[in-house]
């Protein structure tokens, strides 16, 4: 998702089998030039006459999805029109990056992989559970209240 500067660019995915476009979707600008990218890799391999590499998309931090400035949609018309698979993962948790890995992985090697064993590289995300104080110590010096149980409640 950075802007392009290097003129090794073609050198360094001449003969690649698989090309990663990969962007933070909390920064827009990182999405806007994926479009540069993907000319560069086009044209790369137009010049060389040899087949387009696998193309994916993939939209990093989704850990911080509710900062989130590229949508869903232009995240998939992206893909859908460069006909590019598309991944969303978070490399900090590494929420979907096995699993994004393993079907790249597959896909080049021609095996079909099926539900069962794409769900086993999913990892499993962790939640971390905080225990907050229950009562405010200001009030009842502290002391919960007793409730009465009523009929409803059992």
């Amino acid at each position: 998702g950075q802007s392009i500067g290097s003129k090794m660019l073609p050198n360094y995915i001449h003969g690649s089998h698989a090309v990663l476009f990969c962007y933070d979707i909390t920064n827009y600008d990182s999405f806007a030039n994926l479009e540069d990218w993907y000319r560069k890799v086009h044209g790369t391999y137009s010049k060389a006459s040899g087949p387009m590499p696998c193309m994916a998309l993939l939209g990093n931090k989704i850990d911080l999805s509710h900062m989130r400035a590229v949508r869903h949609d232009h995240h998939n018309r992206f893909a859908d029109e460069n006909q590019m698979h598309s991944y969303m993962l978070s490399a900090k948790n590494g929420d979907q990056v096995n699993a994004c890995f393993f079907r790249i992985a597959a896909q080049l090697a021609g095996v079909k992989i099926t539900k069962p064993e794409l769900e086993v590289q999913t990892k499993v995300v962790q939640a971390a559970i905080i225990d907050h104080q229950q009562h405010d110590a200001k009030v009842n010096g502290g002391e919960v209240p007793e409730y009465k149980k009523s009929k409803r409640n059992g």
